[in-house]
């Protein structure tokens, strides 16, 4: 399989960051006299009044901040904000600040944070006792540590930090407060910025999971074959559009085998994605790093984007070793923002897994009907070639233009809560209505099967709710290979390989492609309907795979007398 193992792309250092400013919901904690200016609406100023020519004036930018946010504030409060007191602001990497406390173990801090985050992320509320009490239990569990004394993890290491995470406090009640209202603040000042740029320049990025092969019966686990494997059906996605939907990055598609049976001898690049590994098949910083560099190669030097991300913790550490260039801008979305701001979340990955899921629905009912269990057939190989013609093909620019404007980040087009809410009910009334009655195909045809009545109900089976749940606390090794340490197990060949990832397909020969394209030419040329365009199509289509066969003979020979093609 092509592209498995390619080297990252690079760029040269990035000659200043200064206007690549990276927005996040951690900034770091600073005293303010103004209780009411938020660090993102600072960073906002500082940079409308870097980028604006003439340099505005004090009043001026009082006046522009008080149009954008709806708040006044004095000229003092603007000379604070424009001093070097809040010059860390302007720094690329996020969460940083001049003069901020250095970690003595860094490697426990970023495993404390990581912990801190999926909790936080979850909505259970992290204080000071238990943080202090994880450190303890990882500092014993941490083998670099071992031969050192644990440190009295006091209050001033505490303080030190929450310092360098930014993390503040905040009171949890319930469900409302997975969005509280100072997201929605912060999230004035990221439409401000995303207001300096035109539609086709803005793009979001994220990750989903995925369950390849799960059937509306439920679990692949039968006789001799052990529940937990499972999990590994499962695969990581990784999306990345522009607002218009004219640039759609290739996807990413990270699984638990470096090189899979069912993609072995595989042209990724014909197929348009990129295969990445890990034992979890997570999204993990190495693989962000490689992920950020391809991205900047993409744009190049000429284009000034902005791109929007949430702020993962894989992210963060990516950005560590791939600053943006200049031209590159890069703003996180405050935590617990995501489910209504970041565009792909709107919609757009929910109609992409839709599509695969009807190809597999269709695929599944071809099997039933021959009478073969659709799990043994099964491949990778068929995931990767619906995913990517879904992506290209039948997710619509509508669609992604919509969701960017559902999520209010796209200047002017920002909707209201109610129009946001009349808007989801109407989008759930669009639902493909070819998928409802292929359910109804594929239960009927499972119903004399053993495990029938576990079927999973429409909605389960179409929008699964542990696809992109991580219900577990993740274990210390996890953590500390995200960081960078190597994961061992991960070249090792699973005894099972076939099974997890279904079988090779049976690949046709050059002669037998050929002769089914004469015989589609032979057929085209009897059907009502068919014009001189499509003929013309299909010549093109034989000529191009016959020149592939002449090629593929050509070095093939080369080959055999010694020499290596080209």
């Amino acid at each position: 399989m092509q592209d498995s193992t390619s080297p990252s792309p690079s760029l040269p250092p990035a000659p200043s960051v200064r206007s690549s400013v990276i927005l996040s919901a951690k900034l770091p904690y600073v005293k303010r006299s103004n209780a009411t200016i938020s660090d993102a609406q600072r960073k906002a100023l500082r940079i409308f009044a870097s980028e604006t020519h003439p340099k505005p004036t004090q009043k001026a930018c009082a006046a522009w901040f008080h149009e954008k946010f709806g708040r006044i504030i004095d000229r003092t409060t603007v000379s604070r904000t424009l001093s070097s007191q809040y010059s860390y602001l302007d720094n690329g990497e996020a969460g940083t600040k001049s003069g901020k406390s250095t970690a003595h173990w860094p490697l426990l801090d970023e495993a404390l944070f990581q912990w801190q985050q999926r909790h936080t992320e979850k909505g259970f509320p992290i204080t000071g006792p238990l943080i202090r009490l994880k450190a303890e239990e990882y500092w014993k569990k941490i083998p670099m540590y071992q031969d050192q004394t644990m440190p009295a993890f006091s209050d001033g290491w505490l303080t030190g930090f929450k310092r360098r995470y930014s993390i503040r406090w905040h009171t949890f009640h319930g469900e409302a407060a997975s969005v509280p209202d100072s997201i929605h603040h912060e999230m004035k000042a990221i439409q401000v910025i995303c207001d300096e740029y035109a539609p086709e320049d803005i793009y979001n990025m994220d990750e989903t999971g995925l369950y390849w092969r799960r059937m509306p019966n439920g679990g692949l686990a039968s006789e001799g074959r052990p529940g937990q494997k499972r999990d590994k059906t499962r695969i990581t996605i990784v999306v990345a559009s522009n607002t218009t939907g004219s640039d759609r990055l290739p996807l990413w598609i990270i699984g638990t085998a470096k090189t899979p049976h069912a993609l072995r001898g595989v042209n990724m690049a014909s197929i348009g994605c990129k295969w990445r590994y890990n034992k979890k098949a997570w999204m993990r910083h190495e693989i962000m790093e490689q992920w950020l560099r391809t991205f900047y190669l993409r744009i190049g030097r000429q284009r000034r984007v902005l791109l929007l991300m949430d702020n993962f913790s894989a992210h963060l550490m990516a950005l560590k070793k791939a600053l943006p260039p200049s031209n590159i801008r890069i703003v996180f979305f405050p935590a617990n923002a995501t489910s209504i701001y970041q565009p792909l979340d709107q919609g757009i990955i929910q109609n992409l897994k839709h599509y695969y899921r009807k190809s597999w629905m269709y695929w599944m009912i071809s099997m039933l009907d021959r009478g073969i269990d659709p799990r043994e057939r099964m491949s990778l190989n068929y995931t990767l070639r619906w995913l990517t013609q879904a992506w290209r093909t039948k997710v619509t620019n509508e669609t992604i233009q919509n969701c960017y404007i559902k999520s209010t980040v796209v200047p002017g087009c920002r909707l209201s809560r109610q129009d946001q809410a009349d808007q989801d009910q109407t989008e759930s009334n669009l639902l493909d209505p070819e998928l409802k009655p292929l359910y109804n195909q594929v239960v009927e045809k499972l119903a004399f099967q053993p495990d029938a009545d576990e079927i999973l109900p429409f909605d389960e089976f179409l929008n699964p709710s542990d696809e992109n749940v991580d219900t577990t606390e993740p274990e210390l090794d996890d953590i500390i290979i995200n960081l960078g340490g190597e994961d061992i197990d991960d070249d090792l060949p699973d005894p099972d390989e076939e099974y997890i990832f279904g079988p090779k397909p049976e690949v046709p020969s050059d002669t037998v492609i050929l002769r089914h394209l004469s015989d589609l030419s032979l057929w085209a040329a009897h059907r009502e309907g068919c014009t001189e365009e499509h003929m013309s199509s299909i010549e093109a289509l034989s000529k191009a795979f016959k020149k592939l066969e002449v090629d593929g003979k050509r070095e093939k020979t080369l080959m055999e007398m010694g020499f290596k093609p080209k």
